[in-house]
């Protein structure tokens, strides 16, 4: 791996060498076996993404054990799913994997097949501070998680990652849903990636700017600098996210271009505000890559943002690939958005320009 690690660090852009690394070939689906413990109930359906929600939920049926089962071929990766019991959406109470899903309750979720999203024996793992800091912006503690990598210590010479969660969530999203810091553990024992720190800083409901981008541009650098030893500048700070988080590695970069160097987006929320904030003509000031799924709701408003930006003769990457706005995209998109930051912090960085 690590030949091919050195081949992709070569590449500009990078993607699709990536893509074909991570992934190769399309893996099997695998049948997998819902239940659920609920002898009382007298209709029950799976719903999720392998269903599109409501759309084709699937009737569950009941066995004589008084346990409601549907058998379901699945593709590798995450899915995201609930339980319709007499028409009450419920979590999975048999599945501790379970998450905010983002309107006031919990979903569960499971990994199918082999990947990174696994714990592996004998992989050195790294840890995770969950910590409730003090925000003058928001006028109140906020929770912020921080990865760090395996033998982390103090004053460490690392980059950062900012990794943006959705509209609905907080700092949680991309540690307990998706897993993060086990394709970090997983690529970085095999070499795939080199260590760096990850933040994950919580924003509500609330787009990245004014109190958000306050927070996170302006108040948690100079305490992960206190707390850690971490310098954050435009070629060590990179910014990353998916759907709302993913306008927010556009418009962090945008607003601060001498902060942050990189913006990888997944299924950005790109409204017509992040848009007219691009510069008005030639080069982005930060390397962006913005990847979206055919099927999903926002792929719109990215192939708006991909317009405007060859308008204005910018330099970026874009790319369509099956999927919708699920976990299951993301999470077959999740090495391939971590080895991209790492290849933009081993080099070639462009100059910060002028401005804040």
């Amino acid at each position: 791996m690590l030949s091919t690690h050195a081949a992709l660090r070569r590449l500009v852009p990078p993607l699709a060498a990536v893509a074909l690394a991570v992934f190769g070939t399309q893996a099997r689906a695998e049948t997998h076996v819902f239940e659920l413990d609920a002898p009382a109930a007298q209709v029950v359906h799976l719903a999720g993404e392998m269903t599109r929600w409501d759309q084709g939920k699937i009737p569950m049926r009941r066995g004589a054990d008084g346990k409601w089962r549907a058998s379901v071929d699945l593709a590798p990766g995450q899915w995201v799913y609930k339980f319709v019991v007499d028409g009450r959406w419920i979590a999975d109470p048999a599945n501790a994997d379970r998450a905010a899903d983002g309107q006031g309750g919990q979903h569960s979720f499971v990994f199918v097949g082999a990947g990174d999203w696994q714990v592996r024996p004998k992989v050195p793992q790294g840890r995770v501070d969950t910590l409730k800091l003090p925000s003058k912006a928001w006028g109140k503690a906020m929770k912020v998680n921080v990865y760090l990598p395996p033998g982390f210590a103090s004053g460490a010479d690392l980059p950062v990652l900012w990794l943006l969660h959705g509209s609905g969530t907080d700092a949680d999203q991309w540690l307990k849903t998706g897993r993060v810091d086990r394709y970090m553990d997983n690529l970085i024992a095999r070499g795939a990636i080199r260590p760096f720190v990850i933040v994950m800083p919580s924003s509500e409901s609330v787009p990245y700017v004014d109190v958000s981008d306050e927070f996170i541009s302006w108040e948690l650098p100079p305490w992960l600098a206190r707390t850690y030893g971490l310098r954050t500048e435009r070629a060590r700070s990179a910014v990353a996210g998916m759907s709302m988080g993913g306008a927010g590695a556009f418009i962090l970069p945008v607003r601060h271009p001498g902060l942050y160097g990189f913006g990888f987006a997944l299924s950005g929320a790109f409204d017509d505000q992040v848009i007219a904030a691009l510069p008005a003509s030639g080069p982005l000031p930060m390397q962006a890559v913005a990847l979206c799924g055919r099927d999903d709701t926002l792929v719109g408003a990215n192939r708006r943002l991909a317009q405007a930006l060859r308008a204005r003769n910018a330099r970026f990457t874009y790319r369509e690939d099956a999927g919708a706005h699920t976990w299951h995209y993301w999470s077959r998109r999740m090495a391939e958005m971590l080895i991209s930051v790492d290849i933009y912090f081993a080099g070639g960085h462009a100059k910060a320009p002028r401005g804040r």
